[in-house]
């Protein structure tokens, strides 16, 4: 499912100037440092801005002046820009989409006996289609929020709000005349995006029986047996089908096994049945890409995903043989769930399409992360699949995106 189609950002940590269009699957490739976990703190940033309003979202990620642009600039612009289009409303779409933009700063007020004092000021604005041809245009600055219909003849709405806080987290609390339907279903897109990384060592651990109502697999995946366990109890389908992909992915595996602990009801952990051994193999002893690989398929396999998903270090201990399923998967689940995912394997990116590709790398000489570093269509005019396949055409350097 696509819900974001592009994301722009300027002076927010090393996204100096980007404009990122996004698909279903997108997949980030470029060296470490060229700003690909960076795009994703600015969606990361404006569901915290939606949670706890944007002064705490701010000091959560270090603070204004962690989060400016440090690198060398021409620009004069002492402000934070984010904006996103994305499908919201009904009537929305890539030609046509909802618009969301916050811009801050901090103006410095004097000095005081603590240090110097500084006023922390924004401008936001919503656009909204809410029937065929028209929308809803809200904007805020300063303590003035204004709501103009487009194309009627009425007065716009205006009234006032905190100037320290933000619309995203304010107006979903307030009427629907005011907007806050429309605002909450965009501060809930940000709210849910998960950066899924499996901590293993949780992983193997058995975790409390799963209630009856659905359950959401953690982002470190220390509810795996939990997760897994509701899996094979409310979706039988899809749990053979994680299972069958486990089987294509570990050699040897039979079949998963859920055991309650010491015949206990409280706590249940996974077991494995390996072919040619004897007894089971408890998760605890498995290893590390078998882990790995299960709570992968688990997150992939998710009935209820969030809107938005990343995956940090798609490829990180699993076989290159097993790549092939993990890209068809993640084809599947980008029908639910909008998917970002990072990887530094050639051998991944040659099963990718070019339009599934987003090369990332960084100027030396300003800092600057440029994303995507080739265009889009570019990568589809090189790429004739004959000669070199998409990951070897761009670990050869000719898409950019390599250590220099």
């Amino acid at each position: 499912m696509r819900y974001l189609y592009t994301i722009e950002a300027e002076n927010f940590l090393s996204l100096e100037k980007v404009k990122v269009d996004l698909d279903r699957l997108n997949v980030l490739v470029g060296p470490n440092g060229a700003g690909k976990t960076n795009l994703l703190r600015a969606i990361q940033f404006l569901g915290d801005t939606a949670r706890m309003d944007l002064a705490p979202a701010i000091e959560q990620h270090g603070g204004f002046n962690e989060l400016f642009f440090r690198g060398v600039s021409t620009r004069r612009t002492p402000s934070i820009r984010l904006g996103i289009d994305a499908r919201i409303t009904q009537y929305a779409g890539p030609t046509a989409p909802d618009e969301y933009s916050l811009t801050f700063w901090q103006r410095r007020l004097g000095t005081d006996s603590e240090g110097e004092l500084k006023l922390l000021q924004r401008y936001e604005n919503f656009k909204f289609k809410r029937t065929r041809g028209q929308g809803r245009r809200i904007s805020i600055k300063g303590s003035h929020v204004q709501i103009s219909e487009e194309g009627e003849s009425s007065e716009p709405t205006r009234f006032t709000m905190s100037a320290k806080s933000s619309g995203l987290s304010t107006l979903r609390r307030l009427s629907k005349p005011q907007g806050a339907e429309q605002v909450d279903e965009l501060a809930k897109l940000f709210e849910s995006f998960r950066v899924f990384e499996p901590n293993v060592d949780k992983a193997r651990t058995p975790s409390d029986v799963p209630s009856r109502g659905p359950i959401h697999l953690d982002p470190d995946a220390a509810n795996l047996a939990t997760f897994i366990a509701w899996l094979s109890e409310q979706h039988p389908d899809t749990f053979e089908l994680l299972e069958d992909d486990l089987r294509y992915m570990v050699p040897g595996l039979d079949r998963l096994l859920l055991a309650p602990i010491g015949g206990s009801s409280h706590a249940i952990a996974i077991r494995l049945k390996e072919t040619a051994l004897r007894g089971q193999t408890p998760l605890s002893s498995a290893s590390f890409g078998t882990i790995r690989a299960l709570s992968l398929l688990a997150m992939l396999h998710d009935p209820n995903p969030p809107k938005l998903t990343c995956v940090e270090e798609l490829d990180h201990g699993l076989h290159p043989y097993a790549l092939d399923r993990i890209v068809e998967r993640l084809r599947d689940a980008s029908r639910k769930t909008q998917i970002l995912a990072a990887t530094h394997s050639p051998a991944l990116v040659n099963r990718l399409k070019p339009d599934e590709l987003i090369v990332c790398e960084r100027n030396p000489n300003t800092g600057a992360s440029r994303i995507p570093a080739i265009p889009p269509n570019d990568v589809k005019e090189m790429y004739s699949g004959e000669e070199l396949r998409l990951g070897e055409l761009w670990f050869s350097g000719a898409l950019g995106g390599v250590p220099e």
